[in-house]
């Protein structure tokens, strides 16, 4: 009988588990909309931003984590790592807030890169996790030379009021 049960818990698991990756081919991964900073702490090397994501599928869509690296002109500058209890409706964008975690000596080089050619390309890659499984996350754009000049600006304002 013990044998019986294992063999049908090992069959159980195994169908479960290659549905759930068939299950995953057929769902597509949330559109990135729109990225906004909405704050930047330097003394704890944070930032905040408000994410616009939209999803393709015919059906909610739960998110349970995402996390990931946002990369500037090749440089990977930060790390996501975020717990979510938020589900995407169906054909819907909403906006989820992300904590992003700055590395301040790569931020810095890379800065430099964006100074000294002019170029800010940014990219994110991460992956969303799902009660099915993990669904990938890329979105990527550059920025024009006046508005990295915007950027900076801003930022020395922020520095010289903190």
């Amino acid at each position: 009988m013990k044998k019986l049960l294992t063999t049908t818990f090992i069959i159980m698991n195994f169908f479960t588990f290659s549905q759930a990756e068939l299950l995953t081919d057929k769902i597509l991964p949330p559109d990135v909309i729109n990225i906004k900073l909405t704050s930047f702490d330097t003394e704890k090397n944070r930032a905040v931003f408000d994410v616009s994501l939209y999803n393709p599928n015919n059906f909610k869509l739960p998110i349970r984590e995402a996390y990931g690296d946002i990369y500037l002109n090749e440089n990977s500058i930060a790390s996501i790592e975020a717990l979510s209890k938020k589900s995407l409706s169906a054909h819907d964008t909403q906006v989820f807030t992300v904590p992003v975690i700055i590395k301040p000596d790569q931020l810095s080089e890379a800065s430099s890169s964006v100074m000294l050619t002019g170029a800010a390309h940014y990219r994110f890659k991460g992956q969303m996790m799902t009660p099915v499984g993990e669904l990938p996350v890329e979105y990527e754009d550059h920025m024009t030379k006046q508005q990295i000049l915007h950027f900076f600006q801003a930022m020395l304002t922020i520095r010289k009021t903190n």
